[in-house]
This record gives structure tokens, C-alpha cells and sequence, in this order.
């Protein structure tokens, strides 16, 4: 950073140890600084409601009793639009990362993830608004913000019926037996919307998807 102002940042999860570990990554960035602590969202939105310095990052956990991170998340941006919030997860699975993005996560890290990575996250998020890793790549991002200026491209209806299919829980195998075809067919129309999309997740398949209104809100929470 080229600059000397201080990023206050915001953390919420349930285990002590893991947030005196980030408080400890934190402290070696010069221009970062820990200002609210919580053990659960509900903590977190008490706190941040009296807090007298407004964090700008919040590193968000999923798991939490009382109020999870899916619903926290939700909140925050209800209540603070402009907070920007790092997923810190034990969670890889596709469907927690839609999920937390879809509700406006600006960045997804697995727990366990070296101190460089969390450095390269915090920076990213405040510099650019976003952290892309190879959980979530800086194209789905790019599609996100430009999926109203060109919804659909070149897909045709099958692909389309593939990408409803990619917002349940199904395998692709399982997908390709809804679909009446092979898991290698699955499979071609897979690699070919990534061609497409320039995408290389199943996560951003189905990210475009919700932005472009192919599928509905109400799907993906049928099968999260």
C-alpha cells in the first residue's frame, strides 16, 4: 500500500484460538488494525452498531451459533452496503461459496490458509473492492458486474438447461441422467461454457446464471 491510512477491519467467529490467530496475521500488516471482535453475528452487528471507529473489512466465518455467516452476511449488507466482508471458511463446497457470494461476500479464503494468502486478500479487498483465488476467480467478478450488458451470449438452450441443473445438488453424472445424456456430454457442455464464460469453476457457472436471471433466487435456496 502507498498510503498511511489505517484499515480497521471487523472479525467474527466462535473459536478464540483461530481469531487470535488472524489478530496475529493482522498485526504484522503496519496499516491494519482489529477494532470489533464477536463470537457470532448477533455479537457482531451489537458491536459494529457502537463501535466508534467503522471497520472497513469484516472476515466473516460461516459456522456460528446464534447467527451464522450466511444469515450475517445478509444483515450487514442490509445494513452497511458498503462494508466489504472475507469469507474465512472450513467450507470448500461449491454451494457455501455461491451462497456467501451471492450475498455479497467480496472474498472467499479456507481456514488453514497461509498468512501471505490473507495478506494478498485484505489488500485486494480494499484496493479493488474484491479477492479473487482459485476458489473464485477475478472473471466471475467480471461477469457479475457486466451480466446485465450481455446475459446470455451464445448459449443455447441446452446449455441453459445445464446451467439450471449446476444450481441443484446434483453430480454430473447425475446431471447428464436429468438430462437425458452422458456424463461426457455433461461434460462438453461444462467446457464449453467455460470457453464461453471464461470461467473455470462450477461456482461461476452458477454465479452467472443468478446474475443473468437464467435461474431464480428461489432455486438455489431450494438446494443450499
Amino acid at each position: 500500500m502507498t498510503t498511511n491510512q489505517t484499515v480497521y477491519i471487523a472479525i467474527a467467529d466462535d473459536h478464540e484460538m483461530f481469531r487470535d490467530a488472524i489478530k496475529n496475521i493482522v498485526s504484522t500488516l503496519p496499516d491494519y488494525k482489529i477494532t470489533v471482535e464477536a463470537e457470532n453475528g448477533q455479537q457482531l452487528i451489537e458491536r459494529l452498531q457502537r463501535s466508534e471507529i467503522f471497520p472497513e473489512i469484516c472476515i466473516l466465518d460461516i459456522q456460528m451459533p446464534v447467527m451464522n455467516g450466511y444469515e450475517t452476511l445478509v444483515e450487514l449488507k442490509k445494513r452497511w452496503p458498503e462494508l466489504k466482508v472475507l469469507t474465512l471458511s472450513m467450507f470448500n463446497h461449491e454451494f457455501s461459496i455461491i451462497k456467501m457470494l451471492k450475498n455479497g461476500a467480496n472474498g472467499y479464503l479456507l481456514k488453514g490458509a497461509k498468512l501471505a494468502e490473507v495478506h494478498n486478500a485484505l489488500r485486494d479487498i480494499h484496493e479493488k473492492g474484491y479477492y479473487s483465488s482459485e476458489l473464485v476467480t477475478s472473471n466471475f467478478f467480471q461477469l457479475v458486474h457486466n451480466a446485465h450488458e450481455n446475459p446470455l451470449l451464445k448459449i443455447n438452450e441446452r446449455e441453459i438447461q445445464f446451467l439450471k441443473y449446476c444450481c441443484t445438488e446434483l453430480n454430473y453424472k447425475e446431471i447428464g441422467k436429468a438430462m437425458g445424456v452422458s456424463a461426457r456430454t455433461v461434460e462438453g457442455y461444462r467446457n464449453t461454457l467455460f470457453d464461453k464464460l471464461n470461467l473455470h469453476t462450477r461456482v461461476g457457472l452458477v454465479m452467472f446464471a443468478i446474475n443473468t436471471g437464467i435461474v431464480s433466487d428461489d432455486l438455489l435456496q431450494m438446494h443450499t
